[in-house]
């Protein structure tokens, strides 16, 4: 028999202890998150690794050569900016704090412990002749249970996981949206590199048209005014030159930025083309809209803010029921000078709160008027939504129908114009002028062509984030 009490004893301390862990330990909640935008380029590391970046410095001790300059792909960048960009690492804190939020929402209410003494003689003992008391001494212990009668705590955890939920779905977004401006800072670098090309290939054409000049001078088949005119254009060029390799070092500062390295890199380039083989056509809005509804995080948070909302509702609701305290408690009669012996006795008791007048009445019209902010707020995304699938769809159509359009044939024809402008102009039956305007027509022609595909890519990334699925490759 006194084996069975002890077992018993034991049982119930391990059962006791057992649920103060479980009471204590943060609970496991995974959220249901939203599809990562581009997440195969996130997940998918880049084949062979990322090019030399500045977190593997190169070792200056030994008398290797120096390493060559750091290239990276879009893959790559897309991956580095998820893996090192802070503004991301900001943003998963924030789900790592809702989760915090569930862990205190469903820890059990502490209990509470007093003790002390009543009936105490005041100046002297009590005895028969001076009978009083008797003397008490006890403790006890009080511990609410409103939270499990009226289920506040189901409640509170209801709300906390719902904040999760709305945190990840709001980190999705974060993504989703450094990730766009990504992929237009690579495409940017992309572009001020094509143009500074295009740069140096006009400074080439000009200086050589200054040479024929300068023959034609020396030989009588033009004027000084015509070298002048030809060295400013020159000048003009070479400050063109100039302007487009600042773009170059901007753009490329940009990228590395956005992709979340601290110290922008001299020798730092991205690999990659303008190039358009296969040119996609935009999808109907009407497709788009479909999609986004579904991929969208943003979209996806505002839908989890209502859940969110109705959930607080629901608990302000509830927290308006009183508090309920049951208390038990141990008390220790001494009555020994009174002739009597000492004995033990226990007391229980209720505390119950009377809600006469606070009724939590403020915060339910409060979280009753957050949830109808909630819904306004979700429709005026559709709102919005339905405008960024509109405006992203017509870009893309305008860069379609512009990479799609006859552009070598037009590329040629100004190069052939050029060419034999130039030939007349060497043969002296050309003005210094039609060749000048010649250059500058090939020039536009090509700048235009980098920029409409340029332009190309930088929508089809556009609309898929709009979308916030990759639907166009």
């Amino acid at each position: 028999m006194r084996s069975l009490r002890l077992l018993c004893r034991q049982t119930l301390a391990h059962a006791l202890l057992l649920l103060l862990a479980a009471a204590c330990a943060m609970p496991h909640y995974a959220p249901p998150s939203p599809p990562t935008f581009m997440e195969e380029e996130i997940t998918a590391k880049a084949r062979g690794g990322l090019a030399q970046t500045p977190s593997q410095p190169v070792s200056t001790a030994t008398s290797q050569p120096a390493a060559a300059p750091a290239r990276i792909t879009l893959a790559q960048a897309i991956t580095e900016c998820f893996d090192a960009d802070p503004r991301i690492r900001a943003g998963a804190e924030l789900v790592v704090q809702a989760k915090a939020d569930l862990w205190t929402a469903s820890l059990l209410p502490n209990p509470k412990a007093d003790g002390g003494g009543t009936l105490l003689p005041l100046g002297g003992r009590f005895t028969p002749d001076r009978p009083g008391g008797p003397e008490q001494y006890g403790a006890g212990i009080a511990f609410p249970v409103d939270w499990l009668l009226f289920r506040k705590r189901a409640r509170a955890i209801e709300s906390a996981r719902a904040g999760v939920d709305v945190s990840a779905a709001d980190f999705a977004d974060l993504v989703r949206q450094r990730i766009a401006a990504t992929v237009s800072a690579f495409y940017d670098v992309l572009q001020a590199e094509a143009l500074l090309g295009l740069a140096q290939q006009d400074l080439e054409n000009l200086r050589r048209l200054e040479g024929i000049t300068s023959q034609l001078v020396q030989i009588g088949g033009a004027g000084t005014v015509e070298l002048d005119r030809v060295r400013l254009v020159v000048l003009d060029g070479e400050r063109e030159l100039r302007n487009r390799e600042g773009d170059v070092a901007s753009a490329k500062a940009a990228l590395q930025g956005q992709i979340g390295r601290e110290s922008p890199q001299e020798d730092f380039d991205v690999d990659g083309s303008l190039d358009v083989p296969n040119p996609v056509p935009p999808l109907p809005a009407e497709q788009a809209m479909t999609i986004a509804e579904e991929s969208r995080p943003d979209l996806v948070s505002a839908k989890r803010q209502i859940a969110k909302a109705e959930a607080d509702y629901r608990s302000e609701q509830v927290k308006a029921f009183p508090e309920v305290t049951p208390r038990v408690g141990y008390l220790r009669q001494l009555q020994t000078d009174l002739g009597f012996p000492d004995v033990n006795d226990y007391e229980f008791s209720v505390e119950v709160e009377l809600p006469l007048f606070d009724r939590n009445q403020g915060n339910v019209q409060k979280a009753k008027s957050v949830l109808a902010q909630a819904n306004s707020i979700y429709r005026t995304e559709l709102v919005e939504l339905h405008a960024d699938i509109a405006q992203a769809t017509q870009a893309l159509k305008v860069a379609y129908a512009s990479v799609t359009a006859d552009t070598p044939a037009r590329i040629a024809a100004a190069r052939s114009v050029r060419e034999k402008i130039t030939a007349a102009f060497q043969a002296g039956g050309r003005p210094l002028i039609d060749v000048l305007d010649a250059e500058r027509a090939y020039r536009d022609t090509i700048r235009l062509d980098v920029q409409d595909r340029a332009a190309y890519w930088k929508s089809l990334h556009a609309l898929n984030a709009v979308v916030g699925k990759e639907v166009l490759r």
